[in-house]
């Protein structure tokens, strides 16, 4: 699949925290109004997801005494499994939207659930936007932006958050996660998720806010299975989380369209898709 929208920026990166917050918000939605964003998806999930019963597995894998790379591929094997997984989902999701003028938003790492959506979004030629702390970014473990040698792993649009005090750290970028989206699938996930989610609700506690839907993916762990629980406040979660649990991509998608969350006026197409 083609995607020919506006002519516009593409690649942009934006370091938030070095220059005047107005100026970073009015970059943002020149970025948003070149390539017809109205609506922000954000793909939420831990970028380490695991769970007790895959930790034991892999650590009985590596230590039988075999070649390494019998091991080796066995590991890569459960990898894939579960990137397949989580892009199965996401592939739900984002398919049937592919005409609405809509961009996807992860954490922007080379790993996990950010790496998998940002992949499955490109696919389907949906610009791509990544927020994360000036820590991942000095590491190398940000998506390649403008790379020749990973021409499906780009971000269109870059934010760098620097840190307001001392280094920089994982959670940094939360606050700005919570602010550039419209609604966030959750999958799995674990602390960082957590604090985003926490963010979402604190900002849904504003009266005159329209309301940022947290949709998660029941079974898939972390965040996910413990929204339910979380001690937020009752009225506010009822708003803005399902009442009943979503267990796939396409329940999600059917979500999304049931409760009006997508709109007639975002579904206009975004530009000529092929």
């Amino acid at each position: 699949m083609s995607f020919v929208g506006k002519e516009g920026p593409h690649n942009l990166t934006l370091e938030v925290g070095l220059d005047g917050g107005q100026a970073i918000t009015t970059e943002v939605q020149r970025f948003m109004e070149d390539r017809g964003i109205r609506f922000v998806l954000a793909i939420s999930g831990g970028a380490d997801d695991d769970s007790p019963f895959l930790r034991h597995f892999l650590a009985k894998v590596s230590g039988v005494k075999a070649d390494e790379a019998p091991k080796k591929s066995l590991i890569d094997l459960i990898e894939s499994a579960k990137s397949d997984y989580v892009a199965g989902i996401i592939r739900e999701i984002l398919r049937p939207l592919r005409n609405y003028r809509i961009a996807i938003l992860t954490g922007g790492t080379t790993w996990g659930v950010p790496r998998v959506a940002n992949a499955v979004a490109r696919d389907y030629g949906f610009p791509t936007i990544g927020v994360f702390p000036l820590k991942a970014r000095d590491g190398k473990q940000v998506l390649a932006q403008n790379d020749p040698k990973k021409p499906g792993e780009q971000l269109d649009l870059a934010l760098c958050v620097h840190p307001l005090i001392f280094k920089s750290q994982w959670g940094d970028e939360s606050p700005i996660f919570a602010k550039m989206l419209d609604a966030a699938i959750v999958i799995g996930g674990n602390a960082g998720t957590m604090t985003e989610v926490t963010h979402l609700l604190k900002l849904n506690e504003s009266s005159s806010a329209k309301k940022k839907h947290i949709i998660p993916i029941y079974g898939t762990g972390g965040t996910a299975d413990k929204l339910s629980f979380f001690p937020g406040k009752p009225l506010i979660m009822a708003e803005c989380i399902p009442p009943h649990p979503i267990t796939s991509g396409r329940q999600a998608y059917d979500y999304l369209i049931s409760n009006n969350i997508l709109t007639e006026d975002i579904f206009e197409p975004q530009g000529e898709v092929t």
